[in-house]
């Protein structure tokens, strides 16, 4: 469906001799065309030579494209112009013969006029649509969403708003889900054809069909997604992020890579307020309100944590709070003085570091923590350390 033509060629002359029956002998004519290549809109100009003879016989060229008709401009020299709104492909000139006893005869040439396709790529923006909800296009201000809300995601084509001297739109959706902390954990791609309205249902479907079948890729469209595209969202983690991307298809639309010519937008997904997590973690204790009652800590503290999350950004509050063990050999390993049960106010660094979208592991942590502390048969106290851990 598609070629490439050079500018030398197109400008190029096709020719054809035909042989043609009169009564008293056989003429052969030539017919040409000024160029290899059309596109919808160009002009067809249409010449014929053949040697005169004594007997009125007139010779008419026919353009087999329907609504067009060839205008004589001067002695078999012919024009005309080729609808915006044309099939692409190979349209043969005939020759329509009235000789001199008033037979009118039809000659079919092997002269053609090729019709390709317009290749220019329309500015997405222009006719791509994300609703009903719109997304931000930062991923740092994503429009959070419910669930359902995310079901009802839709990409709407504005189809009237294609040029009409443009042709097929070959076009990739793409969505992304990202982890809280932006890494990407699944991709899908659908490919959609799109192209101007003609009018004609009738033409209309049949343009889809030929668009459709042209590439396997675009095989399992439906005619419905020339108008809207479901995205079909479901199954998301709580607070991922669905990054939407639409752009051609570079693979099919001829011309350079326009990175600026796509549409993306960023949603995010809506979890509960309240999150639970455990952590495993390496105090190191800076301060003892107990002293004198001296005691040796472990290296480890595990904590059920609990944490507030945000609405808008989906972030976890950088303050949490846990409950658990603290200064143990191991996780279990609770002893008389050595390691007890606490709580745990802990202010995560790393976690302050994420809201300002720096981007660092997502199940570290590091800070400041104060443990109101209760060892094995030692005095309670209230504890300062520095802490770097592991979410789980």
């Amino acid at each position: 469906m598609f070629c490439f033509v050079s500018a030398m060629s197109a400008q190029a002359e096709q020719k054809s001799t035909v042989l043609i029956r009169l009564p008293l002998e056989d003429k052969s004519v030539i017919i040409s065309v000024d160029k290899m290549v059309y596109f919808p809109g160009d002009t067809v100009h249409v010449s014929t030579t053949w040697d005169d003879t004594e007997a009125k016989v007139y010779i008419t060229p026919i353009l087999t494209i329907e609504g067009t008709t060839l205008d004589s401009i001067a002695p078999n020299e012919y024009i005309a112009v080729i609808p915006r709104v044309v099939t692409p492909g190979s349209y043969r000139i005939h020759l329509n013969v009235l000789d001199s006893r008033g037979r009118r005869l039809v000659y079919e040439t092997d002269c053609v006029v090729v019709i390709d396709e317009n290749q220019d790529i329309e500015r997405i923006e222009d006719y791509v649509f994300v609703g009903p909800e719109d997304g931000s296009i930062d991923l740092r201000h994503a429009v959070t969403l419910s669930r359902d809300q995310m079901r009802k995601l839709r990409v709407d084509f504005k189809r009237e708003r294609i040029q009409d001297n443009m042709g097929p739109q070959y076009l990739t959706i793409k969505t992304s889900i990202l982890s809280r902390n932006g890494t990407v954990t699944a991709t899908f791609e659908r490919r959609i054809v799109i192209f101007r309205y003609t009018g004609d249902p009738t033409r209309d479907m049949e343009m889809f069909l030929r668009y459709r079948t042209a590439y396997g890729a675009y095989a399992v469209i439906h005619p419905e997604e020339t108008e809207r595209v479901r995205l079909l969202l479901d199954s998301l983690p709580n607070w991922s992020v669905v990054k939407l991307c639409i752009e051609p298809d570079y693979v099919i639309n001829i011309g350079a890579v326009d990175q600026s010519n796509s549409v993306t937008r960023y949603y995010r997904v809506k979890g509960p307020s309240f999150e639970m997590g455990f952590t495993l973690g390496v105090p190191k204790v800076l301060y003892d309100t107990q002293a004198k009652d001296s005691m040796e800590y472990g290296k480890t503290s595990a904590m059920l944590r609990f944490y507030y999350v945000s609405s808008v950004s989906g972030h976890r509050f950088p303050v949490s709070f846990g409950i658990g063990t603290f200064g143990v050999n191991s996780p279990i390993d609770v002893d008389k003085g050595q390691g007890g049960f606490a709580a745990s106010f802990f202010l995560d660094v790393i976690e302050l570091a994420r809201r300002l979208n720096w981007n660092i592991g997502g199940k570290a942590s590091a800070g400041l923590e104060l443990t109101p502390f209760i060892p094995i048969k030692k005095r309670s106290r209230i504890l300062f350390d520095a802490h770097v851990g592991l979410t789980l």
